[in-house]
């Protein structure tokens, strides 16, 4: 509709047209010409006007908007052994082609899997897993009043959040058709098996077996443990009816490498699906790893500190003793000397000697006199007073990555108060920092001779670092790690380009599975400028596969989810240098949605009202409440500005008045 400002604009621009008009032909009355000539020329001055007016008018159009109804088809592997593909594809294809739904409904098709996706074409059923926790929070989202949902689905879930603590916003209406039958078979699984990572030669180490059944009888069933068709271990269990038990086996590890080991449960009678009745898992048997030892005189917290830390890493062995214990350096592949004192003569002596790798930490107890009589590469001022310093990283230290420590944010660290000048080509990993004030002396520092690592830090109270990094990120496991690593990097024994291969030994078919390498230049710092490649062999099918790995800022990968079931080896080369990395694994014929033999309609009802599921052969009672019960179309207004004009027309009139002026001007012999 049109404002009153609007209207006043245009009869202020209509007034004004015709005084200008008036101004330039006063005589228009009297004379015709003049008469025709004004015409124009107010014709044109009021269409002048209007351009620069620009009017708009506000219009309102109305539509209807029928309701979205989403059906979700699961497209994962246990539908294709529960049902039958054929008839879902058969009524995929009539809801498409329903006429009547169409006109009432604006419909959605949705396959999903391990994520969503549009359905167009017919449903294949091969994903390996399903996530109906996705689908939930993508129908969430829709902000559309009275959406209608329609999931068909086993209600099997392999990975994600568990969809049955979840619920639909109150605007959706939810209904199911069940795929697959709802009667529960004789069944007994494995649920978990729980074995480390790793353990030593010679040790023992446990496996963990949680089994289950749905049995209404308590039932005796055989348990065992296998490597390579041996078993090593085996117990009977009596699992009470409909109930699940406990138990576990301790095993040696008699040599070295990755053992794979196969849990088996002896099926019940009249048991149909056994495949949930195995597990396989490996665990890595380690034969050495270096030795870390920290000698102290004092009983401190940074003692407990170096304790937890090393104690969690597979490839460090920690020890701690006193200056009173017998001691031969040459053990160890680091020696950490704790604030120092002339007890530790002897040893200090024999790791120099012995050409050990070592690490001081000084602090308010420590005996700068005696270090500094050692010519270690450093003085410091000898001033008893003791002071806090807080840390600052040296962004030019490049002897290792550190990213995940900010140094910036941890405590200050307690030492002796006093310059110190170096007088040996240490690397600074830290400065010192007091009140906020750059005192240009290091904190820590780092250095080689003789391919010995050396390294100091100036500083006590260590432990909390590592409290305040649990603070901030409730975990201690990238600060232990990070330390770890610094350990490691001083416990070797020279400086090394070093290539390390990460792969699961055991990986099940289908999982999105990476292989990834790192590559560590010679200041042991993460370097990606090379290129790898990767020749892959299936020792059982005898195919190779020859690619080059793909490459980020940290690591270089290659995907294994595409791989078939079967024993790979791997070996990884570098055409820029002559680095070498060979290995093995194994992708197991395993599909999680295999282990399922029935619908789990208990899960279902709780996220959809029982009224509201059918089975499938309910499908067409399903379809007649649709069209029923559907909703009303929507009336929504949409309300925009338009323009009255149409600015291509307006300076074509505009450009025609003018020029009609002036062919009546020429042709009355006025120009």
């Amino acid at each position: 509709m049109m404002t009153s400002e609007l209207m006043l604009l245009l009869l202020l621009n209509l007034a004004c047209a015709f005084g200008l008009t008036l101004i330039l032909y006063r005589n228009l009355l009297k004379d015709k010409t003049q008469r025709v000539l004004a015409l124009f020329r107010f014709l044109s001055f009021f269409l002048l006007g209007v351009l620069l007016i620009n009017p708009e008018i506000d219009a309102t159009s109305y539509s209807l908007e029928k309701s979205k109804l989403i059906f979700a088809f699961d497209n994962s592997e246990s539908i294709k052994k529960l049902s039958k593909p054929y008839q879902i594809n058969q009524f995929f294809n009539e809801i498409r082609n329903d006429q009547e739904l169409n006109d009432s409904y604006t419909i959605d098709f949705i396959s999903f899997g391990s994520n969503l996706i549009s359905l167009e074409d017919s449903l294949t059923f091969s994903e390996p897993n399903t996530d109906i926790s996705k689908l939930m929070e993508y129908v969430n989202s829709i902000e559309e009043d009275n959406t209608r949902l329609i999931i068909s689905t086993d209600g099997n879930q392999t990975i994600g959040e568990d969809y049955s603590l979840k619920s639909f916003n109150s605007d959706i209406s939810a209904s199911a058709l069940v795929l697959g039958d709802t009667i529960s078979e004789v069944d007994s699984k494995i649920d978990l098996v729980n074995i480390n990572n790793y353990t030593y030669l010679k040790n023992k180490f446990p496996v963990e077996v949680f089994v289950s059944h749905n049995n209404q009888e308590l039932t005796t069933q055989k348990l065992e443990v296998i490597e390579n068709e041996n078993i090593l271990a085996s117990k009977s269990l009596e699992i009470p009816a409909g109930s699940s038990v406990k138990t576990e086996f301790l095993l040696s590890a008699e040599s070295v490498g990755t053992k794979v080991l196969k849990v088996r449960l002896q099926p019940i009678p009249k048991e149909k699906n056994i495949n949930n009745n195995e597990k396989i898992n490996s665990i890595d048997v380690i034969d050495s790893r270096s030795k870390i030892l920290l000698i102290s005189d004092l009983l401190h917290p940074d003692i407990g500190f170096f304790n937890r830390i090393l104690e969690s890493s597979k490839e460090l062995e920690f020890d701690y003793k006193t200056t009173e214990d017998p001691i031969n350096a040459t053990e160890y592949d680091l020696v950490i000397l704790y604030q120092p004192q002339p007890s530790f003569q002897n040893v200090l002596n024999s790791v120099i000697n012995n050409n050990v790798n070592y690490f001081i930490i000084g602090g308010s107890h420590t005996n700068y006199s005696y270090l500094n009589s050692l010519d270690l590469g450093f003085q410091k001022q000898l001033i008893e007073s003791t002071e806090e310093y807080s840390s600052v990283l040296n962004s030019e230290f490049t002897l290792f990555l550190v990213n995940e420590l900010n140094f910036n944010m941890y405590p200050p660290l307690k030492d002796k108060f006093g310059d110190l000048k170096l007088n040996r080509n240490y690397s600074i990993l830290l400065k010192k920092e007091l009140n906020g004030i750059d005192v240009e002396s290091p904190l820590w520092i780092f250095g080689s001779e003789k391919d010995v690592k050396q390294s100091v830090l100036f500083g006590e109270n260590l432990w909390k670092w590592r409290a305040r990094h649990y603070v901030e990120n409730s975990s201690f496991t990238e600060f232990d790690k990070s330390f770890q690593k610094i350990i490691q990097f001083l416990s070797q024994s020279k400086f090394q380009n070093e290539v390390i291969v990460e792969v699961e030994p055991l990986i099940n078919s289908g999982d999105n599975q990476l292989l990834k390498v790192f590559y560590y230049n010679s200041n042991f710092e993460i370097d990606t400028r090379l290129d790898f490649n990767i020749k892959l062999e299936n020792l059982i099918s005898g195919d190779v596969i020859n690619s080059r790995l793909l490459k980020n800022s940290e690591a270089y990968t290659f995907n294994l989810s595409e791989l078939k079931p079967g024993n790979y080896s791997y070996s990884i080369e570098s055409p820029d240098n002559d680095i070498k990395r060979n290995g093995k694994f194994e992708i197991l014929d395993f599909s999680a949605e295999m282990q399922f033999e029935n619908a789990n309609i208990e899960n279902l009802q709780k996220i959809i009202e029982k009224e509201n599921i059918y089975l499938f052969s309910e499908k067409s009672e399903l379809i007649t409440r649709l069209k029923n019960d559907k909703p009303k179309p929507i009336q929504k207004s949409i309300k925009k500005s338009e323009s009255l004009i149409n600015f291509e027309w307006l300076i074509l009139l505009l450009a025609l008045t003018l020029s009609l002026e002036w062919f009546f001007r020429k042709y009355k012999g006025l120009i």
